[in-house]
């Protein structure tokens, strides 16, 4: 399978043309009705070896009480980028979603224009959990950004102070840098306004801590909800996807960027109405 992997000044400029098309997009994309498309990613090579953050846990003054406390659990104590089954070579935490093409959006059925799901990350000690989440605070429908209602909500349920700072695409937002004393959270959908507010974008939100500066986490901020993410055996399902349109698929997993394509952006794929389409997809560690 053919890949290629962008470097850093290639997948900023794809973001930003990718994100200043969203805000010109006049044309409904024509569409037939709706179909499903799932499928599996693996990895090919060999698999990255585990990072053990421990020792950088023990030197910070929050370490033993907090960072390696009893009910620390073992995923808080390592590099997630890097999340594979030893024996299927299942990638976990690859995003997969499809994007209309240029200067069309996409038509979003009416029970899916409001989202009553919360989307949390926590940080119940030492680590961002979950280390990759979704999170679709607007749709377009045709004239303008239309809220979707989801909460985006970031917790610390630890016993010490953490910081948050997100940094997206400075064309689309300034991000924002909050701190969080004990049992405290931020509603960032409520409380992030003006140029910090976290619009939709085509690579993810990078969330950190300054505190503890091993911690981590990518933010994935959609416009539709045509979007997946792989589990423990690299399974995703989108379970319903425009059809009858060619479309492009993207795949993008934060170890290597782009799984499935180059800088020119996307798979061409072609759901049918009421089909379910599987594709297989493989990933290489750097």
């Amino acid at each position: 399978m053919r890949r290629i992997l962008l470097g850093a000044a290639a997948l900023a400029m794809l973001s930003l043309l990718a994100d200043v098309q969203l805000l010109h997009a006049q044309e409904k994309l024509k569409t037939d009705g709706y179909g499903s498309l799932s499928g599996k990613v693996t990895l090919v090579g060999d698999v990255p070896a585990i990072v053990d953050l421990v020792p950088k846990m023990k030197m910070h003054a929050d370490g033993p009480g907090c960072c390696l406390a009893p009910k620390a659990k073992p995923e808080e104590k390592i590099d997630r980028t890097w999340v594979i089954d030893p024996k299927t070579k299942a990638v976990k935490n690859v995003v997969v979603w499809v994007m209309p093409p240029k200067d069309t959006y996409f038509e979003i059925p009416f029970k899916l224009k409001k989202r009553k799901e919360k989307i949390v990350i926590d940080q119940p000690h030492c680590a961002f959990l979950p280390r990759v989440s979704l999170y679709q605070p607007s749709y377009f429908d045709g004239k303008e950004m239309v809220k979707t209602g989801q909460e985006l909500i970031v917790r610390n349920s630890a016993t010490v102070s953490h910081n948050v700072r997100a940094i997206g695409n400075p064309k689309v937002t300034d991000g924002f840098n909050r701190n969080l004393p004990p049992g405290t959270e931020l509603n960032v959908t409520n409380d992030v306004k003006g140029n910090q507010e976290l619009k939709p974008q085509l690579l993810p939100v990078s969330v950190q801590c300054d505190v503890h500066t091993w911690m981590a986490a990518k933010l994935f901020v959609f416009d539709h909800p045509y979007y997946a993410i792989t589990d423990e055996q690299g399974n995703f399902t989108i379970p319903q996807v425009p059809a009858g349109a060619e479309i492009r698929l993207m795949a993008y997993h934060e170890g290597v960027g782009w799984v499935n394509q180059g800088f020119k952006a996307g798979q061409a794929i072609t759901i049918k109405k009421g089909k379910e389409m599987k594709l297989n997809l493989e990933v290489k560690a750097p």
